[in-house]
């Protein structure tokens, strides 16, 4: 099925709810409370299986975003909206997190009341959190890339799930601060607007204009996925199968150019 290149969603509204998430999130961050909430939904993860959230927060990760939203897509759409927010949102976070300097939680709190999962992440690069940043670009793209291709509506529910989970996983790791999470998503939403806005100056006459992006794309991926050591060892197998994935799509890609330019009649 062709895609349509459907507009973004309505910016008013869009930009309205990512201001809401950053407004809550200041809010909570000079909260008095904000300890005592931390810990509360920290150890309230618990519930479920570090490995579950230990997935979750790898697919978070920038290479998996890559891997997850170019895959939405047999042409090369996918590929250009998320390359447009990798760089938008490591611009963002990037230079926030160092300008605030605000300390994780494993700083200030006892480390002793906190759940880690994986390695400790501690030090003063605290919000925003990049993973929900990312999670939030991520579900952005994934619905306006189910919409464009007309995929059922449940997907994009699914969609918003699996971002909300990532994000919330970050405090379910001790990572980051209820706050940290809230900004980031706020962010994060508007990342991934002005991502799904920007491509569509690009040159689109048909859906493969760019057939070796989505190849490039996804093989940065699978090589990160093989190869760093991201310090989630439960999530260790779930990495590697999204390396796996991501090597499946590119051969996948490959193939097709290829059988489209030998199917091609001479000129």
């Amino acid at each position: 099925m062709r895609p349509t290149f459907s507009p973004p969603p309505d910016a008013r509204v869009w930009f309205a709810l990512a201001a809401l998430l950053i407004g809550a999130g200041l809010l909570t961050h000079f909260s008095d409370g904000h300890p005592n909430l931390m810990l509360g939904l920290n150890h309230a993860a618990q519930r479920l299986s570090d490995t579950f959230w230990s997935c979750l927060t790898v697919s978070g990760l920038g290479w998996a975003v890559l891997i997850l939203v170019s895959i939405m897509g047999r042409g090369d759409l996918g590929a250009r909206v998320v390359l447009t927010g990798f760089v938008l949102g490591g611009i963002v976070t990037h230079t926030l997190k160092p300008w605030l300097s605000l300390p994780r939680p494993g700083a200030v709190l006892d480390v002793d009341l906190i759940h880690f999962i994986g390695n400790p992440v501690i030090n003063h690069h605290s919000m925003p959190s990049g993973h929900a940043l990312a999670a939030l670009c991520m579900g952005t793209l994934w619905v306006c890339l189910i919409r464009a291709h007309g995929y059922p509506r449940w997907m994009a529910w699914l969609a918003w799930a699996i971002a909300l989970g990532i994000a919330a996983s970050r405090i379910a790791v001790g990572a980051h601060w209820p706050a940290d999470v809230l900004v980031g998503g706020g962010l994060g939403l508007m990342v991934g607007w002005v991502a799904w806005r920007l491509p569509f100056p690009w040159p689109r006459r048909n859906d493969f204009a760019f057939p070796w992006l989505p190849v490039w794309v996804e093989g940065v991926g699978a090589w990160a996925a093989f190869t760093f050591d991201e310090g989630m060892p439960l999530a260790l197998v779930w990495q590697w199968g999204l390396g796996v994935l991501a090597v499946t799509s590119l051969l996948w890609r490959v193939q097709a150019w290829w059988a489209l330019r030998t199917s091609e009649p001479a000129a």
